[in-house]
């Protein structure tokens, strides 16, 4: 992005295309490199999941014991202790793996409908530039999450049941077990609570995002903002005139802020899904266990530790929202930016 010519008294060039448009991506290049990128962010951000989900399916007495900081840092203490290292990726190569036709699905998805949604609301409403981003970031989240969600799912339910087994148990023997005690449903246990959970919260996620980034920057460069007849953060040029790094800065805040009211929402029905899909990991085919419901999940845990029981594990869970949203924001703009095809081989 060239700023040649702004350093003088000029008139500022007129603001350009809000965003990278999905049409002016490599895709092949994007999904290449994207693949390296985010299994490197999910190589580090992996812990936090393992320990979300012991703390969501632990039992324990009382309520509130498993939210905060305290109850996660012990949690991490008793899996190294007893696991070592290696207990906090539980899992992992299920997940590594299984993601990765997923997250393809989901940007693919993610962006498609992004772009189409923001064409049509311009050309036929009158809504302003940032409410355009916000609507199409909203609803383009739903579809993508709605999407993967055949993926997400089965890598969901084996890996939630390795992670929190008593012994290391290899993905093939968890494929064989839940085939032989549930058959192919089994993989899709909790299918419609993962639906109910993630397609508001991706939804919510995107909608929420472009929302405090707008607002940041308002906050934050207000003086930059009066004279760009109110041009959004998101526009090219307007991001040229400010800098990189104050861009990377309100993305990262918002997208910190995203994850948190995200997750303060989404939680109870986490947990509960939680429960639900890993309740028949130590089961036998015709056993109570096999037979549990979301219902029943609800009044047990209610019954043992009152509301506070369906905020288990909120702190590693929130944490790890933040993280991941991020690492992941920032790298996807990244990609973005070094996968744009120029001008020249645009046919």
């Amino acid at each position: 992005m060239a700023t040649a010519g702004l350093a003088g008294g000029g008139p500022r060039p007129a603001l350009q295309s809000p965003e990278i448009e999905w049409e002016r991506i490599n895709k092949g290049r994007f999904f290449v490199m994207g693949t390296g990128v985010f299994s490197g962010i999910t190589t580090c951000l992996f812990p936090l999941s393992v320990i979300k989900t012991r703390m969501m399916t632990l039992e324990t007495k009382g309520g509130g014991g498993n939210v905060g900081l305290r109850a996660t840092v012990k949690a991490v203490r008793s899996v190294v202790s007893q696991e070592g290292v290696l207990g906090l990726y539980r899992g992992f190569p299920t997940v590594v793996t299984g993601f990765l036709p997923a997250r393809l699905v989901y940007l693919s998805t993610l962006e498609s409908v992004k772009s189409r949604l923001k064409k049509f609301l311009a050309a036929n409403t009158q809504l302003e530039q940032t409410r355009v981003v916000a609507v199409s970031s909203f609803f383009s989240g739903a579809c993508a999450s709605l999407a993967s969600q055949t993926i997400f799912v089965p890598v969901d339910v084996v890996s939630q049941q390795q992670m929190v087994s008593q012994n290391r148990v290899r993905v093939g023997d968890k494929v064989r077990a839940i085939l032989r005690n549930e058959g192919f449903r089994g993989f899709y246990r909790g299918y419609w609570m993962s639906v109910g959970l993630f397609v508001p919260g991706s939804a919510m996620w995107w909608g929420s995002y472009s929302m405090y980034k707008e607002q940041y920057w308002k906050l934050l460069a207000p003086s930059q903002g009066e004279g760009t007849g109110g041009a959004s953060p998101s526009d090219e040029s307007l991001r040229a005139l400010q800098g990189g790094w104050r861009l990377v800065g309100i993305q990262a805040v918002s997208a910190v802020s995203a994850g948190c009211t995200t997750s303060l929402v989404t939680t109870p029905l986490d947990v509960i899904k939680t429960r639900y899909q890993v309740s028949c990991r130590s089961s036998q085919a015709g056993t109570e266990a096999q037979r549990t419901t979301a219902y029943k999940e609800v009044t047990n845990l209610f019954r043992k530790e009152g509301l506070w029981g369906f905020y288990r594990g909120l702190f590693p869970r929130m944490t790890a929202s933040s993280l991941w949203g991020t690492s992941m924001i920032l790298a996807y703009e990244f990609l973005k930016r070094n996968c744009v095809v120029t001008e020249e081989y645009v046919d």
